[in-house]
């Protein structure tokens, strides 16, 4: 009995989170403050809010549908079904597949990594699995990366671009999760302690992997060149100098092809890490506005420090622990589709329970990603001094970005990974004004965008044809 309460107990948490979040969404507009309008028009916080409103009810909607799917498909036992029926559809494929030569070696030897033949059952009910999912949020997914973002104007990427980036995408999803279907439950089947066994060599490839792979990731989907010789080049050279970081060299990122948003990022670690600039932002600021960008992202490297990274790969262990001893407590009433921790259709308690316990803890993580975030304009501050530069690099990558210029408390406090963009430039003009350093008197033309950048003008060209 315990078990099932507590199971109502923590489904019922997200519910109430949900419905209070929806309330808080539907709450009305709100009175801009005046220093924002310093820097933006009330035109443009109008269409930026207009921009993120249905963003947050996204937001809500698909954590409320995912839970209702999560609730039927196990509280029905749909889970064991589609098992079995995988089952039986991979003993009839392997019936006709086995008379190619290749094959049956292939076969014998997963099944005695997997400890019988019903390995490819397996798999299949993964990629039924994830199937199903991908199906649940097509719709939502086409109309808010695609439709949604070309209506508002930050994004140019052609139909048929972004439906070849979300194959690549789901093809990488499908062997990754196969991948780690097949090892967690080909594992669990054989030892008992199998959290330990996987976690400690998992722990370790998050690491080592992490810094090798990071690198490549971006270029599946986007061109990276060196950035040529001059003025952006040199002052980021002088940046990198400044803050003695190892790095292999600066790349600009071809994105102008699919978006008008901008961003700079680091990526890898040691002789691999690459400072990667997309084209936007170049095309988008000045070599100073540039160059506190990258000051920024510098910032970071100090919270990825090796013995951080290390820290945060060993959580791991304790939390396959808990995975286990969950997936074993739920299995023994037999009321959620699956037997125990060995099971692979408990696969889809596997996500839920990751579901909810990331629903419960986001408000932490958002506010310690903002404390990051804090530390990583602080350190831009003190290694450039050069805060007029850093406020208007805030200002061009919020109008570029139609990112949320005056926030609502909840939002602000329980959802936003970053500081509000205000926050930002008031921090930036009180460093400045406690060293002293003169700062120009700011006003909307101050922190004009290139007509081609500005997803605001290419939405209102659209809405007049």
């Amino acid at each position: 009995m315990s078990v099932c309460r507590s199971s109502r107990t923590a489904t019922g948490f997200p519910i109430l989170l949900c419905v209070v979040a929806g309330l808080l969404a539907a709450c009305g507009s709100r009175e801009v403050e005046p220093e924002v309008l310093r820097y933006f028009t009330a035109d443009v916080v109008h269409r930026h809010d207009h921009f993120k409103a249905p963003l947050r009810w996204n937001l809500l909607a698909s954590n409320l549908v995912y839970l209702a799917f999560a609730i039927v498909f196990m509280g029905w036992r749909l889970n064991r079904r589609l098992k079995l029926r995988c089952e039986a559809v991979a003993a009839g494929w392997g019936e006709s597949l086995g008379k190619l030569a290749l094959l049956p070696r292939m076969g014998k030897g997963l099944g005695l990594l997997w400890g019988d033949g019903t390995w490819g059952g397996a798999l299949l009910f993964t990629l039924a699995y994830l199937g199903i999912q991908v199906t649940l949020n097509l719709p939502s997914a086409f109309y808010f990366s695609w439709w949604y973002e070309h209506a508002h104007g930050t994004s140019v990427e052609p139909l048929w671009r972004w439906l070849w980036d979300s194959l690549k995408a789901l093809v990488g999803e499908a062997v990754m999760l196969s991948m780690l279907s097949f090892g967690l439950y080909g594992l669990a089947r054989r030892r008992r302690n199998w959290w330990l066994l996987l976690g400690v060599p998992g722990a370790v490839g998050i690491f080592a992997l992490g810094g090798l792979l990071d690198p490549l990731h971006a270029q599946i989907y986007f061109r990276h060149e060196r950035l040529a010789e001059g003025p952006v080049k040199e002052r980021v050279v002088e940046v990198l100098e400044k803050a003695k970081v190892e790095y292999e060299d600066i790349f600009q990122e071809t994105r102008s092809d699919v978006t008008r948003r901008t961003n700079a990022y680091i990526a890898g670690e040691g002789p691999t890490r690459r400072i990667v600039l997309w084209d936007t932002l170049i095309r988008l600021m000045t070599p100073d506005e540039i160059a506190n960008a990258v000051a920024h992202e510098l910032g970071h490297l100090r919270d990825r420090s090796p013995g951080r990274l290390v820290y945060a790969s060993l959580a791991l262990v304790p939390m396959l622990w808990a995975l286990a001893w969950a997936l074993r407590r739920l299995g023994r009433r037999r009321r959620f589709g699956f037997d125990d921790d060995r099971d692979v259709a408990s696969l889809p308690m596997v996500f839920f329970l990751q579901w909810l316990v990331s629903f419960g803890t986001d408000p932490v993580a958002a506010a310690y990603g903002r404390h990051l975030e804090r530390r990583a304009d602080q350190y831009a501050f003190e290694l450039l001094e050069q805060p007029e530069a850093f406020r208007a690099m805030q200002v061009k990558l919020a109008r570029s970005n139609l990112a949320d210029v005056h926030p609502p408390a909840w939002v602000r406090y329980l959802i936003a990974s970053h500081p509000p963009v205000m926050e930002r430039i008031e921090a930036a003009e009180r460093f400045a004004w406690e060293r002293g350093i003169p700062m120009r008197e700011p006003s909307p033309e101050l922190f004009s965008i290139p007509q081609e950048l500005d997803p605001l003008q290419a939405a209102q060209k659209k809405e007049e044809q």
